[in-house]
């Protein structure tokens, strides 16, 4: 026998599966936030400074080491004039290479391609772990640079 399900039954059914969804968010160790905050807040909850563009200028002009989180290729076409690849993919095998020039007490700025990308996050938490002491990422990344026209090194 069949029954016929009216539109009252149907949104009282998702209804409560949404309720129940939300509450189980709620409660979750892993929840999905419902406002994504901002990238500042983020780096904010793990304890990483963040520099904008102009700031980020202003200390590389007092020759601070900026390194670069993304992939060779990308950094090959261009990236801010004198930084260190230390992509965060490769970490392992491209850390061993750099880890002479990165003393551990250095200030340092890493960036990676775009306000969009995380591997700037990433590179400084992994930095942060291996004990460096003084790192901030830049949010701008390397397109904001680019078009600030500021120093630069490559060949796009």
């Amino acid at each position: 026998m069949r029954s016929k399900v009216n539109a009252r039954e149907v949104v009282i059914i998702l209804a409560a599966g949404i309720c129940f969804g939300m509450v189980f968010n709620t409660f979750y160790k892993n929840r999905i936030p419902f406002i994504t905050p901002s990238k500042a807040e983020i780096y904010a909850r793990k304890n990483i400074p963040t520099l904008t563009l102009e700031e980020a200028k202003a200390v590389f002009d007092r020759g601070v080491l900026f390194i670069d989180a993304r992939d060779p290729e990308e950094f090959e076409e261009g990236h801010v004039k004198d930084a260190i690849n230390l992509p965060v993919r490769h970490l392992d095998l491209y850390y061993q290479k750099v880890k002479e020039r990165v003393p551990k007490d250095a200030e340092i700025v890493v960036y990676c391609a775009s306000p969009e990308c995380n591997a700037g996050l990433y590179l400084a938490e992994e930095m942060v772990a291996l004990k460096y002491e003084h790192i901030k990422v830049m949010l701008d990344g390397w397109d904001g640079w680019e078009d600030a026209g500021y120093p630069r090194t490559g060949d796009g």
